[in-house]
C-alpha cells in the first residue's frame, strides 16, 4: 500500500516499479486486478531462466540478499537509496523526497 500511495502522490514525477518474486501466472495477475485496480504501479515478474532472478540480480549486485528489497533510483539513474528490508511509508517518502531533489 504505501508504494502505492508514494504512485499515486507523485504520479508526475516517479515511477514505481513492483518486482514480484514469483513466475507470473494468473493468479497474480487476479489478485493485483482486484487489490489494485486504479494503482499506478507497473508490476514486473523478476523469474528468468529457471531459478534465475534477473531484476533482483542485475539491482542487488548478485542476489546477495533477499526480498523485500526497494532500490530509490533519480531521474539520471543513479541509485540514491536501498533498503533490504520493509519500509514505513515514511521512510519510503523520504527517500523519494530525497531523489527528487
Amino acid at each position: 500500500p504505501y508504494f502505492d500511495r508514494i504512485a499515486t502522490e507523485y504520479a508526475d514525477s516517479v515511477t514505481v516499479v513492483a518486482v514480484h518474486s514469483l513466475l507470473a501466472n494468473d493468479t497474480m495477475a487476479k489478485y493485483i486486478g482486484e487489490h489494485y485496480p486504479d494503482s499506478r504501479l507497473v508490476f514486473v515478474s523478476d523469474y528468468g531462466e529457471g531459478t534465475t532472478s534477473d531484476y533482483y540480480t542485475a539491482i542487488s549486485g548478485g542476489g546477495a540478499a533477499g526480498y523485500p528489497y526497494t532500490v530509490v533510483i533519480d531521474e539520471t539513474g543513479i541509485i540514491t537509496g536501498v533498503f533490504p528490508s520493509t519500509l514505513e511509508y515514511e521512510s519510503l517518502k523520504a527517500a523519494v523526497e530525497e531523489a527528487l531533489n
